[in-house]
Formats: structure tokens, sequence, C-alpha cells
């Protein structure tokens, strides 16, 4: 049995790679900066070999990381220092502890999108801080997140010295764009302030970017420009209008309403948290009662539902789409020789084959049994019958183990299309049921077409 499990394994990854299931692939990283688009709150080493710097780089290689990191470092802190003691803090002391409070879960607990795309709710509420009470203000709203991150996150001293460096000058870099526009915190905004305030954002979205794209570069080993590009347009473009109409939407309020406007924003995205998390929940036992267990296949009830919502109407001549029926020869004297194990893993096996074989749009559904069906939408019969060809082929080409040995099997497979085979698509899976008994009683491993019965 320890040549069957790897190649279980490897058949199965292949497959999920070039057959989805609609479930996206959310690869192992670990970034070691803070941008504001949340793209810093993915996966975390449990336990950083560094804690001066968390980096993928070793050695020498981690130096240029450092110093860099240290340079931000070295200018943003003291300026930091030097924005909280000279720069009023708000005077009424439940909105500082209101600002601390709430940026320090904000920055704790992304908002994480059905397309796994991270929204990070404090930028919103640091920008509102900004533009209702100053610089100050808003180095509450992050300062204290980027430093609990030692902890929290087990980032680096460095780390979280250059977050704290860095968003210090984006909030300077804005502050000083703000001013020069006629922006004075604490004055209500009018319609005329909304260009000011847009133009806010970009500044503080570019700077950020510019700084976190430069360790991107040193870290990647990439040049700068492409990290940039990649970091200013491709990870940003799916959160930029939510995230930017929330923070328009916070500062606006923000400069009217003081402390409520940061409890409504606040409360508003965690709500948004809160609903992604049960539609996730939905869609996970969605595809859990839509997906055979063993195979990691489709079942009937998800071939049903996809008939009748996904496949353009093929139960009432819409559509074009062509089935194959298929059935391992074989699956029983597996069983009996080498054990219902073994022949799971034969089941495993031929389903790797089928979802490697045929496109992403295809649909490889298990029947019950050793049966599958394959749904190819958009497909004639002939087309249909070189899909089949193209699984036999696969079939003979990767041998299945067990104990070491090679273990003979065949695939019978029956094709038909619709509407030519019926009429309706579930007429159509059954001809092609009808024409995989065909292709059995020849003595199996074969296709056989229903045009042919």
């Amino acid at each position: 049995m320890s040549s069957i499990r790897p190649r279980f394994i490897s058949l199965l990854a292949q497959s999920r790679g070039a057959r989805s299931l609609n479930r996206p692939v959310r690869p192992f990283a670990t970034w070691r900066f803070t941008d504001d688009s949340g793209h810093a709150q993915t996966e975390q080493k449990p336990e950083p070999v560094n804690r001066l710097i968390t980096t993928k780089l070793e050695g020498r290689d981690a130096v240029p990381q450092a110093v860099y990191f240290l340079a931000f470092a070295v200018v943003g802190v003291p300026l930091c220092i030097r924005t909280m003691l000279t720069t009023p803090l708000p005077a009424d002391l439940k909105t500082v502890v209101l600002l601390s409070v709430i940026g320090l879960i904000s920055y704790h607990v992304p908002v994480i999108m059905p397309s796994r795309v991270v929204i990070n709710p404090g930028f919103p509420l640091l920008m509102g801080a900004l533009y209702c009470h100053g610089a100050a203000a808003a180095n509450l709203v992050i300062v204290p997140s980027m430093l609990l991150h030692f902890f929290t996150r087990n980032h680096g001293l460095l780390n979280c010295l250059f977050n704290v460096g860095q968003f210090t000058l984006c909030t300077y870099g804005v502050g000083t764009v703000g001013q020069w526009l006629g922006w004075v915190p604490g004055v209500p905004a009018a319609p005329r302030d909304l260009l000011p305030v847009c133009l806010m954002i970009v500044t503080f979205d570019v700077v950020n970017v510019l700084f976190v794209s430069g360790s991107r570069s040193i870290e990647n080993k990439e040049p700068w420009f492409k990290c940039l590009t990649r970091l200013m347009y491709t990870e940003r473009r799916a959160i930029l209008p939510l995230r930017a109409f929330l923070t328009v939407v916070a500062m606006l309020l923000a400069s009217h309403m003081g402390d409520i406007a940061f409890v409504i924003v606040f409360v508003g995205v965690m709500s948004l948290r809160l609903q992604n998390v049960f539609q996730k929940e939905l869609v996970e036992k969605t595809e859990e009662a839509e997906t055979d267990p063993l195979t990691a296949t489709h079942n009937m009830r998800y071939l049903n539902s996809w008939l009748e919502t996904e496949l353009g109407g093929a139960n009432d001549g819409k559509g074009l789409c062509s089935f194959i029926f298929a059935d391992i020869d074989g699956l029983k004297k597996v069983n009996d020789r080498y054990g219902h194990e073994t022949g799971d893993y034969l089941l495993i096996h031929v389903a790797g084959i089928f979802l490697a074989s045929v496109r992403s749009k295809d649909q490889v559904v298990r029947y019950g049994g050793d049966e599958f069906v394959i749904a190819l939408p958009g497909i004639g019969r002939q087309q249909a019958a070189g899909v089949a060809m193209r699984i036999l082929q696969a079939s003979r080409s990767k041998p299945f183990l067990a104990d070491g040995a090679e273990v003979d099997f065949g695939i019978s497979i029956g094709v038909a299309s619709w509407p030519e085979h019926g009429e309706t698509a579930f007429d159509a899976i059954r001809m092609a049921d009808r024409a995989m008994y065909v292709a059995k009683k020849n003595g199996g491993d074969r296709v056989h077409s229903a045009a042919d019965l």
C-alpha cells in the first residue's frame, strides 16, 4: 500500500490544479511589512528565527532589508514622537481612548471578502481621525497596533519600527498636502472639500506603496518598479472602490459627527466582516454537500443544480452539452484481492485522471459506486469522443500500483450529446449510460457512442 498513497496525493493535487472545484487555493505567504491594503494580514510563521527582523532572506542577504527598515525607523519614529508631543490630541479623553481601542482592534481583525481580497478596517478610521483631529490622533489609531504586532503577529522589532516610521511619514505627507489644499483639522467638511479629501487618500496610498514596494523589492530580489506596479495596481484593484468609499465616508462623517462617526464606521465594517464569515461558512457547507468526500469530484446533487442553473438551459432547448458516462472495469477484483481501501485509492486515481483530462468549466461527477459522469458544455459528440479517448490514453499511461505491483484496470466509456440524443440533458445522460454498457459488453476499456446504438 505504500506506493498507492503518494500517487493518490500527486494525482489529486494535479487534478485540483487543473480542474477547479470552485474552491480558491490560498498560497502560503508571510509578509514582513505592512501596506494598508491589508496584504500583511496573511499567514504568519509560528516561531520566527530572529526577533530582530522577520524576513525570508538569510545571512548577509538580510542586511539590505535590515538597513532599509532601520532607515525608516530612524527617520519616522522620532517624527512620530515629535508629532505626539507638539500636535494637540483630542481634548476629550474618551475620544483618545476610543481611537486607541478601535485602532488596536481594526489592525488585528481584517475583513476578508468572499473573493479572498482583504480590506483593513483601520485605514478609514485612521484617515477619519486625521481629518477630524490631526496627525497625533491618526498616530493613536495605528502606532500602538504596529508595535503590538511584535507580540501578536511575531513581527521582528525592526519590522514593527519600520511600519511605525513609514506610516508616520505617510500621515505627515497627507497632512502637508491637506494643508496646501486648505484643510484645517476640526473644521467640518463642505461639499467643495470632497476633492481635497480624495487627494489626501490618494497621497497616503501612493506614499505607502512607494515605501513598501522598496522593502518587497529587496526581499523578493525583483526590480523596484515591478514591485511598485504589482502593489499599486494588481494587488489593490479589487479593493480600491470599496476602500475609497469607506474612507471618504469616514472622513466626512468624522468632521461633522465626531466620536459617533468612528463608532458608525467601525460597526459598519465589522458587520461586513461578520457577513462575510457567515457567507464563507455557507459556501463551504454548500460545497461539502455537493462534493464527493472520497474523490473530491462533484456529486449528483451538484449535477442536478448545475444542469438547472448554469448550463444555459440545456433542459429547455437553449444549450449544447455532451456527456461522458464512465465505469471502472475491474474494481470488484481489486476490492476482492487487495481490499476496499485499495479500491478506494483506485477510485481516487481514476477521478484524478478525469479531472486532469478536461477543461476547467467541465464538470466531473461521481454518479455512484464506480460510475462517473462528465458534463462537457458547448461540445458536440465528436469532440466529446476525442475527450473520452484522451481519458483512456491517460489511464493506460498512468498505471495504478498496489503493494508495489501494477494493477490491471480499464475504463468503459459511453458518449452522448444533447440535444442529439435526448429531449433533455438527463435523457442524454441515460443514452451515454446505455452506450457505456455496450462498451463494457464488448470487452471494456473502450469508447462507444450513443450514435451507434
